[in-house]
């Protein structure tokens, strides 16, 4: 299979909003798993500019449902699925992930799962899918260790205390083999796949 390549109209976002768009390192391994687990219904939680939804629908064929609180960011989203094309199997929903994630796997199957939102929210959001999932779906999460800072149990500086502490709550929960068989990857800001058992 040749490899995946984002349209150029998708990358020129990377010079705009790098610091909002996944890193080229992670799209690959994201793109990659997304591939091969061939879904039909992918839920990405945190949309940004759209990006990785447009990578996603574009690579897997597969309907791309995504979240995003900011409305200017979806705004540029949408406009962006639409000029390259994908916006007939790409739905963007604005408003908080919490509200929002336990209506969608209510009313939808997501066969695969891409978490990019709210670093503190990783734990709690897993909590809502994670019974309305199957058994072998992955849940794809990126920046799992914030610029470094949740390897160890040092505390970490105040201004970033609530996020590290939720995100080492998070990985003791995807790590725990009862619930999840996880792969850790210290690739670009930390990538963990966690497979459902």
């Amino acid at each position: 299979m040749p490899e995946f390549e984002p349209d150029p109209r998708a990358e020129k976002l990377r010079e705009d909003h790098g610091f909002d768009i996944i890193s080229r390192e992670a799209l690959s391994l994201l793109i990659d798993c997304a591939v091969a687990a061939a879904p039909e219904r992918i839920l990405e939680i945190g949309t940004s500019v759209g990006y990785s939804a447009l990578c996603l629908a574009a690579a897997t064929g597969a309907r791309v449902d995504t979240i995003e609180r900011d409305a200017d960011k979806l705004a540029k989203a949408r406009e962006l699925w639409r000029e390259c094309g994908e916006d007939d199997k790409i739905t963007g929903f604005c408003g908080d992930a919490l509200e929002l994630v336990p209506q969608l796997v209510r009313a939808h199957r997501y066969d695969f799962v891409f978490l990019d939102a709210a670093k503190s929210k990783y734990g709690v959001l897993v909590d809502e899918i994670y019974d309305f999932i199957d058994t072998g779906t992955k849940i794809f999460a990126d920046d799992v260790n914030y610029f470094g800072l949740v390897k160890g149990n040092a505390l970490p500086p105040h201004k970033h205390r609530t996020i590290v502490v939720n995100m080492r709550k998070f990985l003791a929960k995807a790590t725990d083999p009862k619930l999840f068989d996880t792969q850790l990857f210290d690739m670009a800001n930390g990538v963990a796949i966690c497979t459902k058992i």
